[in-house]
């Protein structure tokens, strides 16, 4: 089971085939293998432990003893940059070959974006080696204090997280979310109907992008709402702010309002909903809200917990996804 922090990147190949000629070059032989890889990464650590696997499933024909060499190479910045699991070792029909070992990098003042790549060499005795090993890779990131303060990790960069956002946790604050990417064409962070949001990093232009938006001199609170606080979508801290994409004043977002429910003392439960106030084209470049001042911050807060578990670096891209 994964923890929180933890990149576990896993690869299953279970087709890997050998095939054994005679001096006649003819087929004798055939073996099939499934190999398995699992990199577990953290994201506040520079050293992973990687667990590799090898089956032989079947072999057919006039089949000689085989033999396994394996060996997994991290480049440039790893230590070790070669591990060798295997040389010349016999493998048999239903044998299994597991070897757990540790790698670990020394970020540069940049990014490092390490190659990880395996090679494969299965052999029999006294046997032409008519093809080159088989090779392989995957791909690392990692960074020292770089997109996340005072903290060094890694992660897969080719991957796009997503971030739950419940509305049993945060009412309105999620349903105005739920709303945007339903209603407006920007269709921020919704898997397969728009595009991934991706985090803005400078913290100059993330309060910008909220005194665009929300500045109090743009903002009247509504009485009728507890705690009333500007909520705005897609999220200042991200590229997709609408203050970053043509809009100067948060009148011009469409506007939405919570709207109450009960009276438990619990405002995701009191205040769980939301409607549109006046009305909207759907092509607005965001959503601005009167929501319940806990459920804002809360997302918020959840938002920042994300970036870090995730470790988002400037740039990247995640999809939203709000739940029940």
């Amino acid at each position: 089971m994964s923890t929180p922090g933890d990149q576990p990147q896993c690869q299953i190949d279970p087709n890997v085939k050998y095939t054994y000629f005679d001096n006649d070059g003819k087929i004798a032989g055939t073996a099939l293998f499934a190999t398995a890889q699992q990199m577990d990464l953290s994201t506040t650590s520079l050293q992973w432990s990687e667990t590799d696997q090898l089956v032989m499933l079947k072999a057919t024909g006039d089949l000689p003893p085989l033999t396994i060499t394996w060996t997994t190479k991290c480049a440039p910045t790893c230590s070790p940059g070669s591990t060798t699991l295997w040389t010349k070792q016999p493998i048999s029909v239903g044998q299994r070959l597991e070897k757990t070992y540790t790698i670990s990098d020394t970020p540069t003042t940049t990014y490092d974006y390490l190659d990880v790549t395996y090679e494969l060499d299965i052999d029999a005795p006294n046997a032409d080696q008519l093809t080159p090993p088989i090779s392989w890779g995957s791909e690392v990131r990692c960074d020292d204090k770089l997109s996340i303060a005072n903290t060094s990790g890694c992660v897969v960069p080719w991957t796009t997280p997503t971030l739950f956002v419940s509305r049993a946790e945060y009412g309105s604050s999620a349903d105005m979310i739920d709303w945007a990417q339903q209603n407006l064409s920007g269709h921020w962070g919704l898997k397969d109907t728009g595009a991934p949001l991706h985090r803005l990093q400078n913290d100059s232009d993330q309060k910008a992008n909220r005194r665009a938006i929300c500045d109090k001199s743009k903002f009247t609170k509504d009485p009728a709402i507890t705690d009333d606080t500007c909520d705005e979508f897609p999220f200042a801290g991200t590229y997709e702010s609408g203050a970053l994409n043509g809009v100067t004043h948060g009148k011009d977002c469409a506007q939405v309002t919570a709207v109450r429910a009960g009276n438990t003392g619990d405002n995701a439960t009191d205040w769980p909903t939301i409607t549109p106030v006046g009305p909207f084209t759907g092509e607005e470049k965001c959503v601005r809200g009167h929501i319940p001042g806990n459920l804002n911050s809360d997302l918020g807060g959840t938002y920042g917990v994300f970036i870090q578990s995730a470790r988002l670096a400037d740039n990247d891209g995640f999809w939203l996804k709000v739940t029940f």
